[in-house]
């Protein structure tokens, strides 16, 4: 199963990027996840639930830093506007399509916790991010 065809993707946050520690970065494989109009657009649509949601920036920032690897990232909405502390925890997202763009729901739950658990237990590939302090993922 490819990345781009699963409808889940969870990752550990780790520590996280920006001065609210809202970043999250994806490698050009876990980048596929979201939809071709979000990737060449540079935002996804991100809801946490009927009141909270918004476009979020979505850049390739490619090697800006001298890493070997390409990297994306994503800005998750910030604590102060609606969203809720993401470093070293679980971002769980679902995406789901809505005429002819998609929403990426967003769940966000502690490592290890239940949930954690069966978003592991589902996952089809699962996997560790490249880099000093890689971080587990999977997809279903």
């Amino acid at each position: 199963m490819l990345v781009n065809t699963a409808t889940y993707l969870w990752i550990e946050a780790g520590d996280m990027s920006g001065g609210s520690r809202n970043q999250i970065e994806f490698s050009d494989d876990l980048a596929k996840f979201f939809d071709d109009q979000a990737r060449s657009s540079a935002k996804v649509f991100i809801a946490y639930d009927k009141e909270t949601k918004a476009f979020c920036p979505f850049t390739n920032r490619a090697q800006d830093y001298g890493q070997w690897a390409n990297i994306w990232r994503l800005g998750l909405i910030t604590k102060a506007k609606g969203g809720v502390d993401y470093q070293g925890r679980v971002i769980f997202l679902e995406r789901r399509k809505i005429g002819k763009s998609y929403v990426y729901v967003i769940f966000v739950d502690e490592v290890n916790s239940e949930k954690h658990k069966e978003w592991k237990a589902k996952s089809v590939v699962k996997g560790i991010t490249s880099g000093a302090e890689g971080r587990a993922y999977g997809y279903f």
